[in-house]
Order: C-alpha cells, then sequence, then structure tokens
C-alpha cells in the first residue's frame, strides 16, 4: 500500500472544501459559532471537527476511509489488524484486558510498574492481579523491567491465568527483548498483551528499540499521541494473532470509546502513520535525528551539578527520544524542574532524583536552542551532596497475589493513620502523578514499604492520584 496516503484527513479535507451547511453535531457549525476570544486560535482545526456523515465513514463500524486509514497503519506497523484509539492507551488497555477475561476472578499476571489503567481493567473485570516486581536500575535509579525468572515462577504457579501483561518501555524509555517471555506465555496458552504507550516511533528500526509486535505479543497498544506528531488522546491497538477473540476485542472498544469520537484526532492518527512511514524509509532523517538529540545531551552533561544517566544492564535498551538528567548537587529533581519553568522550559516529569526530557522525533534545530535557557535556568547549582532518600522506590516481592476485587466490594471499610496502616488491605489507590504508575493496589496488603514511599512523596509535595485522606496523614483500609 501507499504509506503517503492519508485517506481519512484527505476526506476531511474535501468535505471541508465543499462549504458544507451544517443541520447536524458539533454545535460549534465547523466554527461558525465559537467564542470570539478563542475563534482565531481554533478556527483551522473547527474545520475538521465533523461528525459520522456521508463520506466520512464510522470508528465503530468503519467501512471506507477510517478502515483504509486502519489497513495502513496495519501494514506500516505488521498487524493482522490495527484501531484508531480517540480515548488514548487508556481505552485500548482497558478493552485488551476486558477481552481476556470472560468471566469474574480471571487471574491476569501483570508487571507491577505498569500504568494505571491497566490497574482499572483488572478492577473492572474483577481479575485476580498476579503481580510481578520489576528490577531497579541503579543507574537510573527507577523501577525497570521484569526478570525471566519472575515471569517463569508465576507461570509454574499460575498456568490458568487469562493474560499476562507487560509494560515495554517504562515511562523513562527502557526496554527489553521480550521474546522468551512471549514464547514461556505461549506454551501455557496464554496471550501476552504489552502497553507499549511511550513506543509508537520503535517501527523506524535501529537504533530505535524494538516494539513487542516483533517480538510476537500479541496485543500491543501505543500512544501515538507521545512520540508521534499525533493529537491528545490519538493511540493505536495493534492485534497480533488470532489468540484474543477479536469480536469481544472490538465489542470492548466500542465500551470504552466515546461513541462522538474526535475526527481531529483520527485525521492527525492518519497523518502521523504517514509521517512515521516514511521517516522508516529514510536512515539518514533517522540519524539526523539521533545524532540532533546526543548533541543536546551533550550539552546537558557539561552543565556543572546535574549528569546524563542512562542503563547499564545487560539487555536494556534506552530509547534515544529518552533523556534522564540526574542531580549531582544538593536540589532534589523536582527543585530542578521548578527551575526549568521559570525560564519556561517544561520537562515530561521529575522525581525524586531526575528530571526527564522528551526528545522530538525530527530534527528542528531547537533543541539547541533550548540548551540556553536551561543552562541559565541551572547556571550556579548549589553545590553539595546529592540530596538522600531513606525510602527506595518500592517494588514488591516478586510475585504477589492480590485479593478478588468482587470480593472486597462486600467488605467495609475504615480509616487508619498512615503510621498504622501496615497489615491492613489498601481499599484505596495511591498513584504518583506523573507517570501514574500505582504505588499502592487496591486489594494490596500495606506494607513498611509503602508508608515510607508515600511519606517521602508528601514530604517533596508530589502530585498523588488517589489517596483521599493522606492529607490528614491517613489511608482508607478494609476492616
Amino acid at each position: 500500500m501507499d504509506q503517503t496516503k492519508t485517506p481519512l484527513y484527505d476526506a476531511l479535507v474535501r468535505h471541508w472544501a465543499r462549504r458544507p451547511v451544517s443541520f447536524h453535531v458539533p454545535g460549534h457549525k465547523y466554527g461558525a459559532l465559537f467564542p470570539e476570544q478563542g475563534r482565531e486560535m481554533f478556527a483551522p482545526l473547527l474545520a475538521l471537527d465533523a461528525t459520522e456523515i456521508s463520506g466520512l465513514d464510522d470508528l465503530h463500524h468503519p467501512e471506507s476511509v477510517i478502515a483504509e486509514a486502519q489497513t495502513l497503519a496495519a501494514e506500516l506497523y505488521g498487524a493482522k489488524e490495527t484501531f484508531f484509539l480517540v480515548n488514548g492507551s487508556t481505552a485500548g488497555n482497558l478493552a485488551m484486558i476486558a477481552a481476556v477475561c470472560d468471566g469474574k476472578r480471571k487471574k491476569v499476571i501483570v508487571q507491577r510498574n505498569c500504568h494505571k489503567s491497566v490497574m482499572h481493567a483488572l478492577q473492572l473485570m474483577g481479575a485476580v492481579p498476579i503481580l510481578l516486581a520489576p528490577e531497579f536500575d541503579s543507574d537510573v535509579c527507577v523501577a525497570s523491567h521484569v526478570r525471566i525468572e519472575a515471569v517463569k515462577e508465576a507461570l509454574v504457579l499460575h498456568g490458568d491465568a487469562a493474560a499476562i501483561v507487560f509494560t515495554n518501555p517504562n515511562y523513562y524509555g527502557l526496554s527489553v527483548d521480550l521474546t522468551e517471555m512471549v514464547r514461556l506465555a505461549h506454551e501455557h496458552g496464554i496471550p501476552v498483551l504489552v502497553d507499549e504507550a511511550h513506543g509508537a516511533h520503535f517501527v523506524v528500526g535501529p537504533p530505535f528499540p524494538t516494539s513487542a509486535l516483533r517480538y510476537g505479543a500479541d496485543v500491543v497498544v501505543q500512544s501515538a499521541h507521545k512520540t508521534l506528531p499525533a493529537m491528545t488522546m490519538g493511540a493505536f491497538l495493534h492485534v497480533n494473532s488470532e489468540r484474543v477473540d477479536l469480536e469481544r476485542l472490538k465489542y470492548f472498544l466500542q465500551l470504552f470509546q466515546s461513541s462522538s469520537p474526535s475526527y481531529p484526532v483520527m485525521a492527525s492518527l492518519d497523518l502521523a502513520r504517514s509521517y512515521v512511514a516514511q521517516l522508516s524509509k529514510r536512515d539518514r532523517d533517522a540519524e539526523a535525528i539521533v545524532a540532533e538529540v546526543k548533541e543536546f545531551q551533550a550539552a546537558l552533561a557539561d552543565i556543572e551539578g546535574v549528569a546524563v544517566v542512562s542503563s547499564r544492564c545487560v539487555g536494556v535498551q534506552t530509547d534515544p527520544l529518552k533523556i534522564t538528567v540526574q542531580t549531582r548537587c544538593s536540589l532534589t529533581g523536582y527543585e530542578l524542574q521548578q527551575r526549568l519553568e521559570r525560564e519556561g522550559v517544561f520537562v515530561e516529569l521529575a522525581d525524586p532524583l531526575n528530571v526527564l526530557f522528551v526528545c522530538p522525533l525530527a530534527a528542528t534545530g531547537w533543541l539547541q536552542e533550548a540548551v540556553e535557557k536551561i543552562k541559565r535556568a541551572w547556571r550556579d547549582l548549589p553545590v553539595g551532596e546529592a540530596p538522600v532518600f531513606d525510602a527506595p522506590p518500592f517494588l514488591g516481592p516478586l510475585l504477589s497475589v492480590l485479593a478478588p476485587y468482587d470480593e472486597l466490594c462486600c467488605m467495609r471499610k475504615k480509616v487508619v493513620a498512615l503510621g498504622e496502616a501496615e497489615g491492613h488491605i489498601a481499599a484505596e489507590t495511591v498513584i504518583p502523578y506523573p507517570p501514574g504508575v500505582p504505588l499502592v493496589w487496591v486489594g494490596e496488603r500495606i506494607g513498611r514499604g509503602h508508608i515510607e514511599q508515600i511519606r517521602q512523596l508528601l514530604r517533596h509535595r508530589v502530585h498523588i492520584q488517589g489517596g483521599s485522606r493522606l492529607k490528614d496523614g491517613q489511608l482508607v483500609v478494609y476492616e
């Protein structure tokens, strides 16, 4: 197929060229009705903000331009079938997990440092999560990948699991080869689902990591909007085998996605797919991107008081678009982030020791321009030992089984002081955001590591989702 084609976007442009008269939703009528203060900024986008009318197809039953756009994406990524997502990777994670849980109390083996949407899917389906503890990367100082030994143990003890869910790469761009883990799961007849939200650009090929699709995973979800030129909430779900019921998956995609999908978001997916397809054919373009990022990385490394870090763990590959800068002064990662923001530089996230930069999938020239602002922000960083954190990231035991969610819904709750929560079963989540990786899962027995980590986050005023009573030093638990 011709990957330069953008059938959905072209259909929207042709429709607008007819100067259509709208007696349908949305109410802005292609921008004719819109508040004055926002009209100039929104006008070009509103011209594409149509709905399911003749010639523009239907996301939930595609037969023409959306179907063609999805087929082009499937061909590019080497998938049997690809679906556009307008509610982000969240909708894809919900749908793929729901598709394999065809009854209550289904066991699902899941990498602990997953996104909260994976946890929410398990809760919705009344599943029994089998959590796999990730490795701790001593260079980047974050939770990384799951060891093959953990997967083997989980499969021996829970070979009747409905699926195994991996997160690869992690938020910091650390990726591993999943080939052996996929093979072992398939030997047990267990489908492999992968949240590859940060890997939509891996299709470009080296020097970027390899996609889980190439490793044989059965369903892979990617957030196109994270690294491709797509609008926020634009994502892909790729089906790579027949181990997951396709009709059941389609049903849940309709269930978890809007019945009024955004045409600008879908059109941006069409355009982004075409963009990355062309990039994957031009080695020089990929080389130019990586060269510019390396130059930017070298400039950051020259700043006194910080260090650019990457994993030296055997088998771990780092996405070139992700740059982790670690404090080497008396400031925390959060304080380094605040200094950047005062200069108008906004990074993806900060943690106690790091700030994370996500670079563009293009050689733009503006990375070097940004260096000057970063140098101003980090000029004369206070000397001294880097902050010492008495609570390392909580990883949990190698393998842990949570209480069935449908059992928990019948239990009574109570509020206890944070210091007295050890040994209780958590009745609410605690999720530092970003990155949105759950620290405390509902149904998990709270340990000393949880409590120490929460206290550390509170001291640094980290934004936390859940933990409704944490401001009062309390947690909600089951009696």
